[in-house]
């Protein structure tokens, strides 16, 4: 699965926001380049982790582990 991250330096600070297409990141970075003290914007395609991929390559790692269920309740992946 791939996803499009935005990087951005704003007041000094590394921040960055994901997105699941690249038109929507692309937006997104022409409207951080606008802003005020932003220094540099950088739009990426990444490979995203995909926990029940993984979950099936490493089934005793991931079998009750209380860190999946967290990750999954916070709706990161």
């Amino acid at each position: 699965m791939v996803e499009y991250c935005v990087y951005w330096l704003e007041n000094g600070e590394p921040m960055h926001e994901v997105f699941s297409n690249l038109a929507a990141a692309e937006m997104y970075s022409c409207a951080i380049r606008g802003k005020e003290n932003v220094e540099w914007v950088e739009v990426s395609e990444e490979e995203a982790i995909d926990l029940d991929e993984l979950k099936d390559m490493f089934p005793d790692d991931f079998c009750g582990s209380p860190w999946v269920e967290i990750v999954r309740l916070w709706g990161i992946f």
